[in-house]
């Protein structure tokens, strides 16, 4: 149910696919390794440009770039920001909705960290909504809260600056994705 994008990997996807394959061991792999050690590549990888902010107990946190989405083959999701040099922190769902072409849902699980390469992983609840162009091409908002365990409330909250979204098939060696007319995506 989420919208195919056009693809010309214009972001720099690497940090991405690492981050979408991090589990709560610590990784410093990359993609290759990864999938040379019979680690599936995700399915889809989705970068969109625009600014960040982000809270943790309504107290602000660094949040210094665009919004990157990650599918993998098991239907879970990742939606991923940097939170200043060396820091990325991900949003897991495995539950999504897409009502109407222009606004997407996902239901949270987990919250993952990664400083330096070495991540963490944490339960959480929550949800995120993407509001973007009715093709999927352009993402306008992304707003995400998420409630640890303890009570902890971190907000994120993406700004798309116009432009278009690029995209990634990273298991088909690389072939861009490709939109069917602006219909929706499989599930998984």
């Amino acid at each position: 149910m989420r919208p195919i994008l056009t693809a010309a990997a214009a972001l720099a996807l690497s940090p991405a696919i690492a981050l979408a394959q991090m589990t709560t061991q610590p990784t410093t792999q990359s993609p290759a390794q990864a999938q040379a050690q019979g680690q599936p590549m995700p399915k889809l990888v989705i970068g969109a440009p625009g600014s960040c902010q982000m809270t943790v107990d309504n107290d602000p946190r660094p949040c210094s770039s665009g919004l990157v989405y990650v599918q993998h083959r098991d239907g879970s999701i990742l939606l991923s920001v940097q939170s200043g040099r060396g820091v990325t922190i991900g949003f897991q769902a495995d539950r999504d909705s897409q009502p109407r072409p222009e606004d997407y849902h996902l239901g949270l699980t987990r919250m993952h960290t990664s400083i330096d390469g070495r991540s963490m992983a944490k339960q959480v609840r929550g949800s995120c909504d993407i509001s973007m162009s009715t093709d999927g091409q352009t993402w306008h908002r992304a707003t995400c809260t998420a409630t640890d365990l303890s009570g902890s409330v971190t907000r994120l909250s993406f700004t798309g600056n116009g432009q278009p979204v690029s995209a990634a098939r990273p298991d088909a060696a690389g072939t861009p994705a490709a939109p069917p007319g602006g219909a929706a995506m499989p599930k998984g």
